[in-house]
């Protein structure tokens, strides 16, 4: 679930459990569109976080519609 696009343009994801997408990994919503490669991971074990580095950065819209949007690894 995407929980923030930071000032660079990249999303920061929630994982949903303790086997997160490995770096590198693409990035798709439910509807196969793609949306970036995981390119860091990191937080707590059991549920960490994944920074997913899109195309090209998101305009305000897009950003404030990927909130809580979520992601699945292709």
């Amino acid at each position: 679930m995407v929980r923030a696009v930071t000032p660079s343009g990249h999303l920061t994801v929630r994982a949903s459990g303790p086997d997160p997408a490995p770096e590198g990994t693409a990035v798709t919503d439910a509807r196969g569109t793609f949306h970036g490669r995981v390119v860091r991971v990191f937080g707590p074990v059991a549920r960490p976080y994944l920074t997913v580095r899109p195309r090209r950065p998101p305009t305000p819209t897009e950003g404030i519609a990927l909130l809580d949007a979520t992601l699945v690894r292709e």
